[in-house]
């Protein structure tokens, strides 16, 4: 009971908080009586880069369909987790949920019970296969795996002998890990390259991508000719603990996505490329597969959003063609 009129207070501050589109007010509620969906956005890597522009697609794709796409928990002094955030889109009856899902079967619960109560729900960029959700969509980690195999055969040479992976512990579970393992492993199919696979844990936004950086510059693991990073935060961190550490000649890096220090590592040599999903794309995409699902009761399955290799010959075009939008975004 105590924890049922927690929620409901929760979500009454949700609703004042941030439910109202920028810049309205309760004498503007006729503003939000415009929008005939209310659309639930969760996420627990709303701080990055990436995830900022799946909700910008997300909220260009609503307008089309008169929806308003929530982010919810955005601007509370506390971010509920989310497993209480789902708890606050049932409570506020949205018309559905587009989740980037964390790992565990908790979560695998409340997306049924969001389900049970008649809420769509399609997950993004993560799977959660097992769940009653209605459609996933993002980039199966096989065909990841492929991508990337793919650029560390472009990149290698005749002394290419190890390529060391950092998977984050976060949002690759086990499952996600093999099946990315697999991708790699058989398109890459050359005896001498080897490669390791560590696990980057994530302590309250604290990885410890630079304890397993050190111990590869004093030599108390392998040293690798090549490492992928396979999330913005890991690859920044890596490219600065490298450039830092006067490795860059000897280790070439194939980031995750896009950020500005990213492209600033390519453009400067010390990141040799990175492999990204289009993320306003995907928060695109996703609103397009719930609205359809509202619409006909049925979705695919699988909706697979293209990658995107950028490197030193495609940055400065890239940034152009998006950073630069960004900014002129921010600007009005």
């Amino acid at each position: 009971m105590a924890a049922g009129i927690l929620i409901a207070a929760f979500a009454a501050v949700v609703f004042g908080s941030s439910f109202l589109p920028s810049g309205s007010s309760a004498a503007g509620e006729e503003d939000y009586k415009s929008y005939e969906y209310h659309i639930a956005i969760i996420s627990d890597e709303t701080d990055t880069s990436f995830w900022k522009d799946v909700y910008k697609g997300a909220v260009k794709a609503g307008e089309r369909y008169g929806a308003y796409v929530e982010q919810t928990g955005d601007g509370l002094v506390s971010r509920p987790s989310m497993e209480d955030a789902i708890n606050i889109a049932i409570y506020e009856n949205v018309d559905g949920i587009l989740l980037r899902p964390a790992e565990g079967e908790k979560i695998q619960r409340m997306i049924d019970k969001a389900c049970a109560h008649g809420i769509p729900v399609i997950t993004m960029q993560k799977d959660v296969a097992d769940s009653k959700r209605q459609g996933f969509v993002g980039i199966n980690d096989y065909f990841l795996g492929q991508e990337y195999g793919k650029q560390v055969l472009k990149i290698a040479d005749e002394d290419t002998r190890l390529v060391m992976v950092l998977f984050p512990g976060a949002s690759f579970n086990e499952t996600s890990r093999n099946w990315f393992r697999q991708g790699l492993s058989n398109t890459v199919q050359q005896e001498q390259i080897r490669l390791d696979f560590q696990i980057i844990r994530d302590d309250n936004g604290l990885d410890n991508a630079e304890d397993v950086i050190h111990d590869m510059a004093v030599g108390n693991i392998e040293q690798p000719d090549m490492i992928i990073c396979l999330d913005e935060v890991i690859t920044q961190s890596a490219y600065q603990l490298i450039r830092d550490r006067g490795l860059t000649e000897q280790i070439k890096i194939i980031g995750s996505y896009v950020s500005d220090d990213i492209l600033n590592g390519i453009e400067q040599g010390y990141i040799d490329s990175t492999i990204t999903i289009d993320p306003e794309a995907m928060g695109r995409m996703s609103v397009d597969a719930l609205m359809t699902y509202k619409k006909y009761h049925m979705v695919s399955y699988y909706t697979e959003v293209d990658t995107m290799l950028v490197d030193r010959t495609s940055a400065a075009e890239y940034r152009r063609e998006n950073m630069d939008g960004e900014e002129a975004d921010m600007e009005k």
